[in-house]
C-alpha cells in the first residue's frame, strides 16, 4: 500500500506545531496520478488490478472505498497473505484465485520485499519509487495516452463529442482566434480589449465543492465554500458534457507552480480562445520536451455559455466554480471573468498544497539585488501591484505563492492588475506592459484610433489587464525564493487612526492578517464614522481553513524565517471627514525602498500611545502630522480618543471569535493594542 499511498502531511487544528510524521498521526492520500491510473487500466483497458499489502486488510478497504477505487480493484490482500518463513508476499495465491499466469501479470511496488516476492513467482517487477524518496512521482507515466494528438486524452474524463480541439496554440495563434471569433479587437501596439461588457466580481461567482469521502472531513463548510452533492455533480456535468457536443474547444496545458517537486501540471480546457490566452500568460508553460511526457493532475473546463441551473440544480448559482477533489476536475460555468479561472485555480491549490506541507499565501511579492525578498498582504491589488512594479527591485510574483518548509515559490507566470484611472506617470511599468502585444484587457474602452482608454466600458466592473511576466522589464523569474525577509501589511485604515508605518511583532502581524482589517466611508450616506470591514487575510480563496486554525500555519513560518513585519496604513492619517482621501503612493514606496534597502535607521522612532506597537513619527521631507495620528489629531484630541477605543472595541470583538482555537504564541499577544 505504499506505493500507491503517500503519508498526508498537512497539519490539524488540534496540533499546528506538532509532527505530522509521528506513527500514530499519519493519515494516507492517494499518489499522484493513481486515480488516472485506475480509470485507465481498470475500466477503459479491462485489466485486473490487485492490491498486495502487509497492513490490515479491512483497514485498506475502508481507505480505498475513500477515495472511490474499491470498485474498481479486483481484490485487496494484507497481512494475511504474507509468507510466515520469509516475510515475502505470496503471489502465487494472487494469481492462482485471479485465474492468471505469472507471465501475464506484473508487480509494481517500492521495496526490496516486492522485487524479492516477484523474482521467487517469476513475475515482472516494475519499481517505483517509495513515498519518501520522490513525493512528486505520478502513476501517470505508466499511461499510454498522446496528450498532444488524438482525442488529447479527453476521454480519459469522459469527454466525447468534441468537433474541433485547438491544443497548445500559441500566443499568436490566439490572438488571431480571438479577432477571428470577434472575441476582442487588438489595440494600439497590440494589446486585445476584449469586447464584452459584462463580467462578474470574485463575490459574484459561487464556489462549491463536492461532497465525497475522501476530502469532506477536511474542509471547513462555510458560507463561501457550499457542497454538492455527488448525484447534483453529476448531473451537472452530464449536461455539461452534452452542451459541448459538437463544439470547439482550447487547451492549453500548463503547469501551476515554479518549482519541479511541488508544482501541478494542469489542463485548461476553454470554450473562447480568450481565456485560453489568459491561462497561457497566468501559468508556467510546458516545453515541447516536457510534454513528451506531460500528464495532467487536475483539469480545469471553463464554459461561460453554460448555466448550472440547466442540469435541474436551482438552487444553485449560474455563475460558479464547481471543484470535485476526488475526481481532480474543476468546472467554471457561467462566469466570464478571467478572475473566475484564477480564482478556480488557487482554491484548489489551497486545498493540495498543505498535503506536501506547504501553505498558500495570497500576496505580491518583490526580490532585491541580494536575493531577500519582501512580500506584500493588502486587500487593494491595484496598490500591491503598484508598489512591487514600480520599485527598483525585481518583480518576483503576483498573488498566489506557496510556503514550504525549504523555500518561497510563485505559484504564477502572469500578472493581472486592475487599470481604473491607470496613469503613465505613477504608474509607469504596468502602463508599459499594457502597450505590448497580447496584452488582455477587459472592461477597457478603445477609440477610433484604437487607444486605449483606461476607463470602465461598465461602471459596475473595474478594468482588468492581465499580462505573462516576460511583458515586464525587471522581473525574477526563477519562481523560487529563499523565505521572505520582510514582510508588509497595507491597511487603509479611514478611521485616521493608525499611525503611517510600524514594526509589528511576528504575533502582531500574524493577529492583523486574521483580521484584515478595513475602513472606509460610504458616500452614499451621510456617516458619522466610517464603516469597518474584516476579511481575513484579504482573501476568501483561503476558505478551506478554519481562519484561526490557518494563522497558527502562517505564524510557524514566519516564526521559522524570522521575518520582519511591518504595517503601512495607505490612508493618511489624521481626521479625513467623510472624504475620499488620496494613497499617498510616494511616500509608501519610500517607506518600502528605505526597509527593503536596510535603511530602517533613516526613521525616527517611537512607541505608539495607544496601539503599542514602535511606529514611525519622522521622516526626512514629512512633516509628523502625516506619520503621527496623535499630531495631526492636535485640533480634536477628544474625538481622537474616542475613535481609538471605537476601533480597539472592535478588534477586541472580532478577535474574541477566535480566542478559543488560537495557538498559545499568537493567543498570549491576542490583545497586546489593550491597556
Amino acid at each position: 500500500h505504499d506505493t500507491i499511498f503517500q503519508p498526508d502531511l498537512s497539519r490539524t487544528q488540534a496540533d499546528v506545531f506538532k509532527d505530522p510524521m509521528k506513527k500514530e498521526r499519519i493519515t494516507w492520500m492517494l499518489r499522484y496520478g493513481f486515480l488516472n491510473f485506475i480509470e485507465y487500466f481498470a475500466v477503459q483497458k479491462k485489466l485486473q488490478i490487485v492490491i498486495s499489502s502487509d497492513g490490515r486488510k479491512r483497514r485498506l478497504t475502508r481507505i480505498a472505498q475513500r477515495f472511490g477505487i474499491y470498485d474498481k480493484l479486483k481484490a485487496i490482500y494484507g497481512a494475511e497473505h504474507i509468507d510466515k518463513w520469509d516475510y515475502l508476499k505470496r503471489l502465487d495465491k494472487i494469481l492462482d484465485q485471479c485465474q492468471v499466469e505469472a507471465r501475464d501479470a506484473v508487480f509494481i511496488g517500492d521495496s526490496q520485499v516486492d522485487q524479492f516476492s516477484a523474482e521467487k513467482y517469476g513475475v515482472a517487477f516494475i519499481q517505483v519509487p517509495n513515498t519518501v524518496s520522490e513525493r512528486a512521482f505520478s502513476f501517470n507515466s505508466f499511461l499510454e495516452i498522446e496528450f498532444g494528438s488524438g482525442d488529447y486524452g479527453l476521454e480519459l474524463i469522459d469527454l466525447h463529442g468534441i468537433k474541433q480541439v485547438s491544443h497548445n496554440l500559441a500566443t499568436p495563434q490566439l490572438v488571431e482566434e480571438i479577432i477571428r471569433r470577434n472575441e476582442g479587437v487588438m489595440a494600439h501596439l497590440g494589446p486585445v480589449v476584449i469586447n464584452k461588457v459584462e463580467f462578474e466580481s470574485a463575490a459574484d461567482i459561487g464556489v462549491y465543492l463536492v461532497r465525497e469521502p475522501s476530502s469532506e472531513n477536511d474542509i471547513h463548510w462555510s458560507d463561501v465554500v457550499s457542497p454538492v452533492e455527488i448525484e447534483g455533480y453529476h448531473r451537472i456535468f452530464d449536461s455539461l458534457k452534452d452542451f459541448l457536443k459538437d463544439q470547439s474547444v482550447y487547451i492549453q496545458d500548463c503547469y501551476a507552480g515554479s518549482e519541479a517537486s511541488c508544482r501541478i501540471p494542469l489542463r485548461i480546457i476553454t470554450q473562447d480562445a480568450w481565456p485560453n490566452l489568459f491561462a497561457r500568460h497566468m501559468f508556467r508553460h510546458v516545453s515541447s520536451e516536457e510534454m513528451e511526457s506531460f500528464f495532467p493532475e487536475y483539469t480545469l473546463i471553463h464554459v461561460p455559455e453554460f448555466k448550472a441551473s440547466a442540469g435541474g440544480d436551482e438552487n444553485i448559482s449560474d455563475n460558479m466554480i464547481l471543484i470535485n477533489l476526488l475526481k481532480k476536475l474543476i468546472l467554471i460555468v457561467g462566469a466570464n471573468s478571467s478572475n473566475a479561472i484564477r480564482k478556480a485555480v488557487f482554491f484548489t491549490l489551497s486545498f493540495i498544497l498543505p498535503k506536501n506541507d506547504m501553505i498558500p499565501v495570497r500576496c505580491s511579492a518583490i526580490k532585491g539585488d541580494d536575493g531577500s525578498l519582501s512580500v506584500f498582504f493588502g486587500r487593494d491589488q491595484a496598490l500591491k501591484n503598484s508598489l512591487c512594479l514600480n520599485t527598483n527591485y525585481a518583480f518576483f510574483g503576483d498573488d498566489c505563492h506557496g510556503w514550504t518548509q525549504n523555500d518561497f515559490t510563485n505559484m504564477e507566470w502572469g500578472c493581472r492588475t486592475l487599470v481604473d484611472g491607470l496613469d503613465e506617470i505613477m504608474d509607469p511599468r504596468i502602463y508599459s506592459a499594457t502597450r505590448k502585444f497580447a496584452t488582455i484587457l477587459e472592461n477597457a474602452g478603445i477609440d477610433e484610433k484604437r487607444h486605449i482608454i483606461f476607463e470602465r466600458k461598465n461602471p459596475k466592473y473595474h478594468s482588468v489587464a492581465s499580462f505573462p511576466i516576460a511583458h515586464l522589464q525587471h522581473a525574477d523569474r526563477s519562481g523560487v525564493s529563499a523565505f521572505p525577509k520582510h514582510v508588509f501589511i497595507i491597511v487603509k485604515d479611514s478611521m485616521g487612526v493608525l499611525p503611517a508605518m510600524g514594526k509589528l511583532t511576528r504575533e502582531q502581524a500574524a493577529i492583523f492578517l486574521l483580521l484584515g482589517y478595513e475602513s472606509k466611508w460610504d458616500l452614499s450616506q451621510a456617516e458619522e464614522f466610517p464603516t469597518i470591514s474584516y476579511l481575513p487575510y484579504y482573501t476568501s480563496d483561503l476558505a478551506f481553513y478554519r481562519e484561526s486554525f490557518y494563522a497558527g500555519l502562517l505564524y510557524e513560518k514566519l516564526e521559522r524565517a524570522q521575518s520582519q513585519c511591518w504595517i503601512l496604513n495607505a490612508i493618511p492619517v489624521g481626521p479625513n471627514k467623510n472624504n475620499t482621501a488620496v494613497v499617498n503612493l510616494t511616500l509608501l514606496r519610500r517607506f518600502v525602498s528605505a526597509i527593503q534597502s536596510d535603511k530602517a535607521h533613516q526613521f525616527k522612532w517611537h512607541m505608539d500611545s495607544y496601539w503599542k506597537y514602535q511606529s514611525v513619527c519622522g521622516f526626512a521631507g514629512y512633516p509628523e502630522a502625516m506619520l503621527n495620528p496623535e499630531i495631526a489629531w492636535e485640533g480634536d484630541r477628544d474625538r481622537f480618543v474616542v475613535v481609538n477605543q471605537m476601533l480597539k472595541d472592535s478588534f477586541s470583538n472580532r478577535l474574541s471569535k477566535y480566542e478559543n482555537d488560537l495557538s498559545p504564541a499568537i493567543k498570549s499577544a491576542l490583545n497586546w493594542f489593550e491597556d
